[in-house]
């Protein structure tokens, strides 16, 4: 996986745990060993970690190049907003936008999310 995708889904992901404006320490720490897990550097952590709060998930989601990277970041973004046991709506919206745009149906959005639950 290229690492300009790597630091998309970080950054999509990093968008999901601040969706509801509450960030667990569960939370945080999957982030960090997500971004352990693709070795990124300290400089690529302080791009992900400084992002706008306003910028679009979907447009984020747009720019993930790789078909093996859309599908990691789907199964990360399920797990991040159901690492404290409650998806919020604004997570649920966030999901949706990004499920929309990588052309992703209903029903594996709600298989994804199932799976990440239990």
């Amino acid at each position: 996986m290229e690492l300009k995708d790597k630091i998309q889904i970080c950054k999509v992901v990093a968008q999901a745990i601040l969706a509801d404006t509450q960030i667990t320490d569960s939370e945080r720490e999957l982030l960090e060993k997500l971004m352990d897990r693709y070795e990124l550097s300290d400089e690529n952590k302080k791009e992900v970690l400084s992002r706008n709060l306003e910028d679009d998930p979907g447009l984020m989601a747009e720019e993930i190049t790789g078909f093996e990277s859309k599908n990691e970041l789907l199964v990360e973004l399920a797990m991040a907003v159901a690492v404290d046991g409650e998806i919020s709506p604004p997570e649920r919206e966030l999901l949706d936008r990004v499920a929309e745009v990588l052309d992703v149906s209903k029903v594996e959005l709600e298989l994804l999310l199932g799976a990440a639950i239990s």
